[in-house]
Order: structure tokens, then C-alpha cells, then sequence
């Protein structure tokens, strides 16, 4: 990792992103450095929900390092179509590559894999790697498959790499937060507070201190935040999503509710929560068929 883009990737890794787009116009001599800056900057792109601009910048003369974040953009784009052909697309890529030496690739390959379910293969496309990236990602996978354990000690990993680092303070609160000890979520909700007064509340921070309030059971304040990361970004998933949540336990107005649930369906990238409630629905569907026979 360059030196010269500490602050463009901090920005990103807070979520930050039209900030680490501006940033991304500083000039550069080593090529690498210009990859990894144009890696970070596409996937700002994709942060912000604008897939469309990755999709029509990245060629196939460009390096697979960008255009393996074009294959995420076309899966975030229209999962229902695509996620098939990302998959073939990325099993060929991985042949081709040298993936221990290159963790620009590791990051979307296991980024992709993550996203489509496919756990073991994200944490493979991992395997070889130490860099601060690689190993945030590994705890954020650990955690999406209950293994905090693994999450802990990969942790440790981390703070021999660079425990003053951001993304370490962040990978610590994700720990933090998948516990159900209050103490635990004070500290980080401290600690995302502490991180919006140095780099200003992105949607990323606003939502981690509404999820850090809804695990308080305070409802209410978390409902205020969401609204105002909204105000930055009214179709952004992961804030419909929490919203849904804080409103169902809030005693929350019907239509209001039911308006935040067809906001959340109409959305193109699905959440865990979605996804949960076209299952459902779904599974409710065919009951009320048997009944109708």
C-alpha cells in the first residue's frame, strides 16, 4: 500500500467517498500507485451507488485489477441476471492471475464471492494475504458467518500489522457490535463518534452509531440518524434496511412502515433484510395457495 494515498483510503474505508473521489486526481508517478488510486477511486464509484460510471469507464484493455471491480459493479447492477455470468467471469480470472502477490484483486474477488454467499471462497481468495485490507475483510466475512472467534484472532492479526490505524479501530468495532454485551457496544459506539468528529459522519458512520443505538434499544435516536443519512443518499440500502429495523421496534406508524418496506423492495442491491423478507413472503405465498385449493 502507497504512503501517498493514506488519506484517499481512509476516506473510503469511513465511507467518505465523493472525498476520496476528489482526492483521487492527485498525480502520480509509480504506476502502481496509479492502479491502486484508480482501484480506490471506482470503488467510491460503486459507494455511491453510481455502478453505471464504473460500467462505462473501465475497458478491456485495463488491467484485471479494475476490471474486477467493473464485474462487481455489473452484479450490484442487476444481481438477478448477472450473478452467474460474474462468477464464471471470476472463476476464469482467478486462473490467470497471481493472487498472492496481488491484494487489489484479492480484496474484489473475495468482495464478490462475500456478496453472492460463497464464504469459503472469499476467505480462499484471502488465504494469502496480510495486508490491512485483506485481513479487515477477513474479520468482516468471519463475522457474517458467526465466527467471532475467528474474528478475534484475525484481529490480532491486524494490530501487528498497524493497530493505530483507522481500519483497525473500524474492524474493532465490528467486533464489538456483534456482541450482546453493553458494555461492548458503548465502546464503540464511543468510537464511531470519535471517528465522525475527525473525518465527518459519512452514511457508513451514521448508520454503525443508529445500529449501535438500536442494540441499546434506543429506537428513536437511531430513527433520527438514518433520516439524516438519507438526506445524503435517499436510495442507499444498508439505510433503507436499518430503517425498516428502527421503525418496526419504535412504534412506528403502518403507513410509514409500509412505505420504508416498498422503498427497501424497489431497491436494484439487496440486503440480507430483503432478501429475508422475499423468503418470507414468498413462503407465506404458497401457504395461502395450499389454503386456496
Amino acid at each position: 500500500m502507497s504512503s501517498k494515498l493514506f488519506s484517499l483510503r481512509n476516506q473510503f474505508y469511513i465511507g467518505n467517498y465523493q472525498q476520496a473521489i476528489n482526492e483521487g486526481s492527485l498525480k502520480l508517478k509509480s504506476p502502481k500507485d496509479k492502479l491502486e488510486r484508480d482501484c480506490y477511486v471506482y470503488r467510491s464509484y460503486i459507494g455511491l451507488g453510481n455502478y453505471q460510471m464504473v460500467l462505462n469507464s473501465v475497458s478491456e484493455s485495463d488491467p484485471l485489477e479494475l476490471k474486477v471491480i467493473k464485474l462487481y459493479a455489473s452484479l450490484l447492477n442487476n444481481p438477478e441476471e448477472n450473478t452467474e455470468v460474474v462468477l464464471d467471469t471470476l472463476k476464469g480470472w482467478l486462473t490467470e492471475i497471481d493472487l498472492e502477490n496481488d491484494y487489489l484483486f484479492q480484496i474484489m474477488a473475495a468482495t464478490i464471492y462475500s456478496n453472492t454467499g460463497n464464504y469459503d471462497e472469499a476467505l480462499r481468495a484471502l488465504s494469502q494475504s496480510n495486508e490491512l485490507e485483506t485481513s479487515a475483510l477477513k474479520i468482516q466475512i468471519y463475522l457474517l458467518i458467526e465466527r467471532q472467534d475467528k474474528a478475534i484472532e484475525e484481529l490480532g492479526t491486524l494490530r501487528k500489522i498497524n493497530e493505530d490505524a483507522t481500519i483497525y479501530q473500524l474492524a474493532s468495532n465490528w467486533i464489538e457490535l456483534s456482541s450482546n454485551d453493553e458494555q461492548s457496544i458503548q465502546k464503540a459506539l464511543e468510537s464511531y463518534n470519535e471517528l465522525g468528529q475527525i473525518y465527518g459522519k459519512s452514511i457508513s458512520i451514521l448508520n454503525a452509531i443508529a445500529v449501535c443505538h438500536m442494540k441499546l434499544g434506543e429506537f428513536s435516536q437511531a430513527e433520527q440518524l438514518l433520516k439524516k443519512a438519507l438526506e445524503k443518499n435517499p436510495i442507499d440500502p444498508m439505510t433503507n434496511s436499518n430503517l425498516v429495523t428502527a421503525l418496526s421496534k419504535s412504534g412506528f406508524n403502518s403507513n410509514i412502515f409500509k412505505k420504508q418496506v416498498a422503498t427497501l423492495l424497489s431497491l436494484r442491491e439487496k440486503t440480507p433484510l430483503i432478501e429475508q423478507y422475499l423468503k418470507l413472503e414468498n413462503e407465506f405465498d404458497q401457504i395461502a395457495e395450499q389454503f386456496n385449493k
